[in-house]
């Protein structure tokens, strides 16, 4: 989510979508970019044609030698020292897990472990529409109710519906690629920031007037107001209500997230996150040094996570998001109306309403999740997360019923997770 960020931004990586330019990639998801595939949730899976199931051990074999594999070609290329990864067969399967080497650069810290904490960036953003359909189904809100009647201190922005915010149609600029934001990120990347003042680096005034975009557009900024109406509308801080309403009843014991900095029982769990991508920000494309070269080689693991806020500053694993995932898509989290709602698509290339990806339209996003054809793999569910130091990355093939789900510790400016989650499913879906 930071100007590094990959997050579903920009369905090329070069804009702020899930873009190559900085902080709004970061919290994008490259996965549309690397064209992973996602299943439409038309029906339920036939257990009549569902494949054999392989031995559990030997399933594990194959995802251990697939993340030694990665792990061996672009540990050094992307500066990761360690990968963690859950698969879930089926509804209500125990799951396989592996990982594969250390906490730390070159082999030093502990060995990566299933409990390996990794910072999940822009799959936040699913947290987050979540919580504003709740409110929707408690009667507090209708999505097509506007900024300008839960958050009247931004006039400018007043017509803008929840529902566009949350589809990224609202046009809204990205404060995570501002420059002004991204020279106090390199220059501090411990500085704690409010929602309200994230907010300020996108809203125009003065000395600050960065485009508004038509169509698609992939912004941060959304979602940081969608949590401030969270937090509005229940009268608690948005970290209170995610773990109440979300962590607590679904038994994500090991996701976390804090409007302050993680205190260090938390810290101390998680990998090394390091940045390794100097991109020039959306907004000054054409730098000669990146905004964020200062951070490059650096472990970030301990720097704030306030800047991704309700966008991206979530801490999991591979098997919490993996329960997390099947959860809401058994339908255990969201009344039906809203679970319609979280899942009605928009083109990433037109920013249009459509029913589902196509081979002439591949790419989709619903409200904080994307959607993507494959002529190989179909059409399926997924995100990539990321954030200065992190890349979190599922995906979920319903035909198959079938999450795969992997999370790195870097932010490279090459990323081949495309090809893992391609090997992964060729391995699963057998």
């Amino acid at each position: 989510m930071s100007s590094a960020s990959r997050d579903f931004a920009a369905p090329d990586r070069a804009s702020g979508s899930v873009c190559r330019t900085g902080l709004a990639r970061v919290l994008g998801s490259a996965a549309l970019a690397l064209g992973l595939i996602a299943t439409s949730l038309a029906g339920a899976v036939d257990p009549a044609r569902a494949a054999p199931v392989a031995e559990p051990s030997g399933l594990r074999s194959q995802l251990q030698s697939a993340l030694d594999d990665y792990l061996r070609r672009y540990g050094e290329a992307e500066h990761i020292s360690g990968l963690s990864a859950f698969v879930s067969r089926r509804d209500g399967d125990p799951g396989v897990t592996a990982t594969a080497g250390t906490t730390r650069w070159q082999g030093r810290g502990e060995p990566i472990s299933p409990d390996t904490l990794f910072q999940i960036g822009s799959n936040t953003k699913a947290f987050t529409s979540v919580m504003l359909l709740k409110l929707e189904a408690d009667g507090l809100l209708d999505i097509d109710d506007t900024i300008g009647d839960h958050l009247p201190q931004y006039p400018a922005w007043k017509t803008v519906s929840i529902r566009r915010l949350l589809s990224m149609t609202s046009g809204l600029p990205t404060y995570s690629e501002a420059p002004r934001f991204m020279k106090h990120q390199a220059a501090d990347p411990d500085r704690h920031y409010t929602l309200e003042q994230l907010v300020a680096y996108a809203y125009p005034s003065q000395g600050n007037d960065l485009p508004d975009n038509k169509g698609w557009f992939y912004s941060n900024t959304n979602y940081v107001l969608g949590g401030m109406i969270v937090e509005k509308l229940r009268k608690q801080a948005y970290e209170d209500v995610i773990r109440k309403e979300i962590f607590r009843p679904l038994g994500l014991n090991r996701t976390h997230y804090a409007d302050r900095q993680l205190p260090s029982r938390v810290l101390d769990q998680a990998a090394g996150g390091y940045f390794d991508n100097p991109v020039c920000s959306l907004y000054t494309p054409d730098c000669k040094v990146g905004q964020l070269t200062p951070l490059v080689g650096k472990n970030l693991q301990r720097a704030d996570l306030s800047w991704a806020g309700p966008a991206g500053g979530i801490v999991s694993t591979p098997k919490d998001l993996t329960y997390w995932i099947r959860h809401l898509f058994a339908g255990r989290v969201l009344p039906r109306q809203q679970m319609k709602e979280l899942l009605t698509l928009v083109s990433s290339k037109t920013g249009k309403p459509i029913d589902r990806t196509t081979a002439q339209d591949p790419r989709g996003f619903a409200l904080g999740l994307a959607q993507i054809y494959d002529p190989t793999m179909g059409r399926f569910w997924f995100y990539e997360g990321e954030t200065l130091g992190y890349r979190a990355v599922f995906a979920y093939y319903p035909e198959d019923d079938l999450v795969v789900t992997v999370f790195l510790n870097s932010q490279p400016s090459d990323d081949h997770i495309g090809e893992l989650m391609s090997d992964l499913y060729a391995i699963f879906a057998k």
